[in-house]
């Protein structure tokens, strides 16, 4: 009886030591990255020093100390699954959205834990506080909606806004937040973009503008001659650029189709001739 309780033994242990490659590749097969969007995925926190980040693969907000200049990691705090989007309430309590899990964690950042969990629609992107009295503004792509919850009374129901447009995601606020504005992934307004941002790789020496789409924005045949940014109202500014923020960064540019082979941006001015006209090659 002793001699088989060994041998057993023997042959359990002897699986466990060459077998442990299988045993990580069948965890690493397991594992399922949904590959969610970040919408909002840094925060920096008004009143501290902290820089929250959504660690979407894993499941965590992670909290880093950016007193030095140098972010350093201070915790891992476990939220639902895939957190997309985070924002700061305040300076110690931040609200993560969850797209996988369809759900919102409230985090005490001075106690590093979810004290609140809320329960909203299909894949919510994006989160922001507007409003007086404050109210919590949530995103949900997956039912096209907005949900206005009420941060001091967390039992309430919340409001729902519907949304015409597919998949609204990201959320901003008028710097006096008394309007929200949502970004609509696939909006079907009639709206398309024209190149001409900034090339990250100019910080290497690099052209400083992008080679691709084609900088439209930039040409000369464009109804600014080139200018960029272009002006937003007439041939000037609205609010004025400020000379002592230095040189603006080129932009790309949004144009709506008001008729055909018509495209206007948010000036009134016709980019037509280069959409969809003759110079369409251009962007």
């Amino acid at each position: 009886m002793i001699m088989r309780f060994w041998s057993v033994s023997t042959i359990c242990l002897l699986f466990v030591l060459l077998c442990p490659c299988s045993i990580g590749a069948q965890s690493l097969e397991s594992w399922i990255n949904w590959e969610s969007p970040p919408v909002h995925p840094l925060d920096l926190v008004v009143g501290s020093d902290l820089l929250l980040a959504t660690n979407t693969a894993d499941g965590y907000l992670e909290v880093h100390d950016v007193s030095s200049g140098n972010p350093q990691h201070l915790m891992s705090i476990p939220v639902g699954l895939d957190p997309v989007s985070v924002r700061a309430r305040n300076s110690s309590e931040a609200w993560v959205v969850n797209r996988i899990s369809d759900s919102i964690s409230i985090v005490d950042l001075d106690l590093g834990y979810v004290r609140w969990t809320l329960r909203v629609e299909d894949e919510p992107a994006d989160i922001i506080f507007a409003g007086n009295p404050e109210r919590a503004y949530v995103s949900c792509s997956g039912t096209d909606a907005i949900l206005v919850f009420d941060p001091e009374d967390l039992a309430a129901a919340p409001v729902r806004i519907s949304i015409i447009g597919e998949e609204p995601r990201g959320l901003a606020k008028s710097p006096d937040g008394s309007t929200v504005y949502c970004a609509i992934f696939e909006s079907g307004n009639g709206t398309t973009l024209l190149g001409g941002g900034f090339d990250e790789t100019a910080m290497g020496g690099g052209s400083g503008v992008i080679g691709f789409p084609p900088n439209v924005v930039n040409d000369p045949a464009g109804p600014y001659g080139g200018i960029n940014p272009p002006p937003n109202a007439g041939t000037g500014f609205e609010p004025p650029l400020n000379p002592a923020v230095g040189t603006p960064p080129p932009v790309g540019l949004i144009v709506q189709r008001f008729d055909q082979d018509v495209w206007l941006d948010d000036n009134g001015t016709d980019w037509g001739p280069l959409v969809s006209g003759p110079q369409a090659l251009l962007s």
